[in-house]
């Protein structure tokens, strides 16, 4: 959706810069995400069931081990967000200057993350920063930069600004970022009172939710004789440095590049965040003579957002096919999965949309899947004549994070 010019003309010339440098965490987010949703689709655990007199057990065999990408691409993500914190106070002391600073200047600008009002005025007594105006106590950028301190919150440790310092300087010194499988949850797919799991299902994980994995894990018991379908889910997750609480990947990656984008950067630049938040889907694969002009052509549906759609349609996409081959026969298997496979994501919502809606009149509902079912025929006969047929086959679904 296009929005109008002055909507980002809270956003100078001399900053336009971080427009970019987000573009460039979004794209690297979405990297991650696709690739957390290719391992977690492979089913990164092995199982095996144990019988122990009249008891059995699930326990784990083998777990898939992380691509080594995954920890690498987040740290990326994470330097160039806190990356476009400091080149935006620097853009703005610079600016407010009117005069290039000196190279002694030049190194006392960064976005410190003061834990305690104490600490932040040291920081800005600093001998190197004291005498510059932008950065006086009174002065609106030092306000600014004082607003948006973990000391604001009660809980410092949790602050966004917090997290990204110690991820990133944990990435410069000693590590890319610490990350690791997790059960997520297991849980029956229909309820059954002598089922005992160690995770139970959180509709809403906060960070420190789920457990580590090794191998010789139980992770269900379960009368011996019992037949109770399973969904385990496996997540990626992220230790955070300094309190060691682990948190599911894609929602820290969201959590942060959301608050720099729509609260730290407006606020850095404005004072406040009630601003049109800069699109993360600007184009940076190429030059663009009218940077400005590119935003407004840009989407504005970050990565996180983008991946719970992909699996979002994935999940739909298996769903009508597990739908309409019982009502076509098994003969139409192959080719109702091999349709579903070439639908766009779009389409595949669109058309479980339509099922949604016709599912409260029976008339309606055989309607619609006549219809959906022709369709997957017609796309068959077109796909036989054109002999492109090799190239399709079943699509593997991802486990969702649990929430």
């Amino acid at each position: 959706m296009s929005v109008p010019a002055t909507d980002y003309a809270w956003l100078p010339d001399h900053q336009l810069h971080v427009a970019a440098t987000l573009a460039h965490v979004d794209q690297t987010v979405d990297r991650v995400i696709r690739m957390i949703h290719d391992y977690t689709a492979q089913g990164p655990l092995s199982l095996k069931t144990v019988v122990e007199g009249d008891q059995a057990q699930v326990v784990v065999t083998a777990i898939a081990p992380l691509p080594e990408a995954i920890p690498r691409l987040v740290a990326d993500a994470l330097t160039q967000l806190r990356a476009a914190l400091e080149h935006t106070v620097y853009a703005e002391v610079e600016h407010l200057l009117a005069r290039p600073l000196t190279a002694e200047e030049a190194r006392s600008i960064e976005m410190p993350a003061s834990t305690s009002p104490a600490d932040f005025a040291f920081w800005l007594n600093h001998r190197r920063r004291r005498g510059l105006s932008p950065l006086q106590q009174s002065a609106p950028l030092a306000q600014r930069i004082r607003d948006l301190q973990p000391f604001q919150r009660r809980t410092p440790d949790e602050h966004p600004l917090k997290l990204l310092v110690e991820y990133t300087n944990l990435a410069k010194h000693r590590r890319p970022a610490v990350a690791a499988a997790r059960l997520g949850a297991v849980h029956p797919d229909a309820p059954h009172a002598d089922l005992a799991v160690s995770q139970p299902l959180e509709r809403r994980p906060q960070p420190g939710s789920g457990q580590p994995l090794h191998v010789d894990d139980v992770i269900a018991t379960a009368p011996r004789r019992a037949y109770i379908p399973l969904s385990i889910w496996t997540t990626v997750s992220l230790q955070r440095p300094h309190t060691e609480v682990w948190n599911i990947a894609v929602k820290e990656l969201e959590y942060l590049e959301d608050w720099v984008r729509t609260t730290a950067i407006p606020i850095l630049v404005t004072g406040n965040r009630n601003v049109v938040s800069l699109p993360p889907q600007l184009d940076i694969s190429t030059g663009h003579d009218n940077l400005r002009g590119e935003l407004l052509r840009s989407g504005a549906m970050s990565a996180a957002k983008r991946g719970s759609q992909r699996i979002q349609a994935s999940a739909a996409r298996t769903g009508l096919v597990e739908l309409l081959v019982p009502l076509a026969g098994r003969d139409m298997s192959e080719t109702i999965t091999a349709w579903a496979a070439a639908l766009t994501d779009d389409g595949v919502r669109e058309r479980v949309d339509r099922l949604v809606r016709a599912r409260s009149s029976s008339r309606d509902a055989l309607r619609v899947t006549e219809e959906l079912v022709a369709e997957a025929r017609a796309y068959k006969a077109c796909h036989d004549e054109s002999e492109m047929g090799d190239g399709w086959g079943k699509r593997v679904l991802p486990h969702p994070s649990p929430g």
